[in-house]
């Protein structure tokens, strides 16, 4: 009994002071840590099965930690395969999300007690060096601690938690009619919305953050075998260091779980490269894997595609000039083969629902059936994406480009992108050092290829930066190599000189992620100063009247919001303002004879109450939703002047009811 009742005590004094500070400090916290809780439920029993599938796969060559690693990136991907299975299988349920979760801990039960003892397999490299683990440890910890912020962000509320949320109101993958991206692919949508199944938005934040420590964990593992660990260690506080990861990590928007499935496709084709010129592995086993990663990419974000094929025309080029080798020819298959299957339910599922399989391009030569999208506004989406596109000449815009990206500058993302544009510097000022470093060094050189053909392939679509996120990892390596080189290659009065500039660089990434944060007021909810619904009404002008109706209206009364896009904080079936695609309540009023055809058009498809956000109308205005004829203009008004006001927060929001 006396060897049992230390471990006891200390587990009981733990929960116990936990539960005193989240209560003293409010419900944000108690739910974050509850969310902290169902992750490492979920990552555990990911980490497992990805290691028994990793043992199928015939994959030897790693240590402990690596495996894990490797498994729980695996085993994440899995996991939204699995939930897009269920959600198909009309089994959107939260008694389904917990077998599912029974399941990963039976299948990866075999592999725990080892999962459990290699999570403590690199203590003794880190306490070597513990001001720089302690760095990066606490990175990780705040951007953490900013996913406990209640959901916020723009995209996350207008359809990253929205259409998980549809899913779940009907019990399977559905077309969401306002919605355009309801028929993009969604896997990172899949784990968020086996967060909503187990009763936390702020897990689905926790599952984006995750995926950025996975990433940093491949960063680690990978230049350990490549680099002196101060270099490792720089490499990881590089990426978790920059601002953009910092401030994307703790949103449910898609940039982090990309980053994770190229960091890994990337890494495990170099390592298949390393293991086939004659090391000790498994090269067609990392092929394969590689392969898996990048189609888990291309499930997640089309731009992801960059990817494969970028890994697809080096193992390719590979092949022209070693055909002698047919065991060439079959790598080259295995790496397409499960990249095509990986990739292949979204695109399946576009292609049965609407006819093209990477919908909404190529849309002039397979036109939609089933969604309300004509060759105009798909014309219009992709002008929209364009919104920060190059507007000189090549050469003004290369030169531009690294102007812009080191400063931060809205030039390549305003509003909500701008989360992704900021924090560049460092990785941006490593580029000499970094090619300096490369010279000799086959892996950095292959890194810093691939990041260039990433950037370019970026570069030539002209959209926002934060969607060249991913390649952070991959160029974090050898920045940090040609810096660890560039130190230990240089005296005293120029070391002084390299740590004033990289202090002066960490101060700036460090503040922008504390000044947006206290632009967003996270600070007065994570300590309770604000409750999360005043926080939330205080962000959100439709909030309060979202919050009346999940209090006071039937769950199953359809609700139209005219004016606002973010829906996700309506519980009940909902249709929202899109600036996108056409709404149906705008060609309703254009089209009905009288306004009381325009309510009987509207009721026709269930709808009882109308939330109207002025505000956010007014700015939505220049985009054109509001696409009225004079008949149509005179339709509205009439119905609008004739409804009942059930709730409403002057200025902000109303609740009507039709008639």
């Amino acid at each position: 009994m006396k060897g049992y009742l230390p471990p006891i005590y200390a587990a009981g004094l733990a929960l116990a002071a936990f539960a005193l500070v989240a209560d003293a400090f409010g419900s944000a916290l108690s739910a974050g840590i509850f969310a902290a809780g169902l992750l490492g439920v979920v990552l555990i029993g990911a980490a497992g099965s990805g290691r028994v599938l990793l043992r199928a796969f015939g994959v030897r060559d790693l240590s402990e930690s690596e495996r894990t690693l490797v498994g729980a990136t695996l085993g994440l991907g899995l996991v939204s395969q699995l939930l897009f299975l269920l959600g198909s299988a009309g089994l959107w349920r939260p008694w389904a999300a917990i077998a599912l979760l029974a399941m990963l801990w039976i299948v990866g039960a075999v592999e725990l007690p080892a999962l459990l003892k290699s999570l403590d397999a690199d203590r003794r490299l880190l306490a070597e060096r513990p001001a720089a683990s302690a760095a990066v440890f606490l990175l990780l910890a705040m951007s953490c601690l900013a996913a406990f912020v209640p959901p916020h962000q723009y995209d996350a509320l207008v359809y990253h938690l929205p259409l998980p949320a549809a899913y779940i109101r009907s019990g399977r993958i559905i077309s969401v009619e306002h919605l355009v991206y309801t028929h993009f692919p969604q896997n990172a949508e899949m784990l968020y919305g086996l967060a909503l199944l187990l009763g936390s938005d702020i897990l689905a934040q926790l599952f984006s953050w995750a995926c950025a420590v996975l990433s940093v964990g491949w960063v680690f593992e990978i230049g350990k075998r490549e680099l002196p660990m101060p270099a490792v260690l720089l490499a990881c506080i590089l990426v978790c260091g920059h601002s953009a990861v910092l401030l994307l990590a703790p949103t449910a928007y898609v940039e982090c779980p990309v980053m994770l499935w190229t960091t890994a496709a990337v890494f495990s084709f170099l390592r298949a490269r390393e293991a086939s010129h004659g090391e000790e592995g498994s090269p067609r086993a990392w092929w394969a894997l590689s392969g898996i990663f990048c189609g888990l990419g291309v499930g997640t974000k089309y731009s992801a595609a960059i990817t494969p094929l970028l890994l697809g025309a080096a193992l390719f080029a590979r092949w022209i000039s070693m055909r002698a080798e047919k065991e060439r020819g079959k790598d080259l298959a295995v790496f397409f083969g499960w990249a095509a299957a990986a990739g292949a339910p979204w695109l399946i599922k576009n292609l049965w629902t609407v006819g093209n399989p990477v919908f909404p391009f190529f849309y002039r030569w397979m036109p939609a059936r089933g969604a309300e999208w004509t060759a105009g506004s798909a014309g219009r989406y992709f002008e929209m994406l364009k919104e920060y596109g190059h507007r000189g000449s090549f050469f003004s815009e290369l030169v531009g480009f690294f102007l812009h990206a080191a400063a931060g500058s809205l030039r390549y993302g305003g509003g909500a992108d701008l989360l992704g544009s900021i924090g560049w510097a460092p990785l941006l000022f490593s580029l000499p050092v970094a090619l300096w470093a490369a010279r000799k060094n086959g892996f950095l050189r292959a890194s810093l290829g691939y990041s260039a053909g990433h950037w370019a392939a970026w570069f030539s679509t002209g959209v926002v930066l934060r969607f060249l996120l991913p390649i952070v990892p991959v160029l974090a390596l050898p920045a940090s190599a040609g810096l660890h080189l560039c130190w230990k290659e240089s005296g005293k009065r120029v070391r002084m000189l390299l740590a004033a500039g990289g202090a002066a660089l960490v101060v700036l990434n460090l503040g922008l992620f504390f000044y947006v944060h206290a632009l967003f007021g996270s600070l007065s909810v994570l300590t309770g100063l604000k409750s999360r619904g005043a926080f939330l009404s205080e962000k959100l002008d439709y909030y309060p009247c979202a919050r009346f109706a999940q209090e006071r209206l039937p769950r199953n009364d359809r609700i139209l919001l005219v004016g606002e896009q973010r829906g996700y904080y309506v519980v009940q079936p909902h249709t929202a303002t899109s600036v996108m695609s056409p709404n149906r309540f705008v060609l309703a009023a254009n089209e009905a004879a009288d306004p009381k055809d325009l309510a009987s058009r509207l009721s026709e498809d269930g709808t009882r109450w109308i939330i109207e956000v002025p505000r956010e109308a007014q700015r939505l205005s220049g985009y054109g939703i509001f696409s009225w004829t004079g008949k149509g203009e005179s339709n509205w008004a009439g119905l609008r002047g004739g409804l009942e006001t059930v709730f409403q927060d002057p200025g902000r929001c109303e609740v009507l009811r039709l008639p």
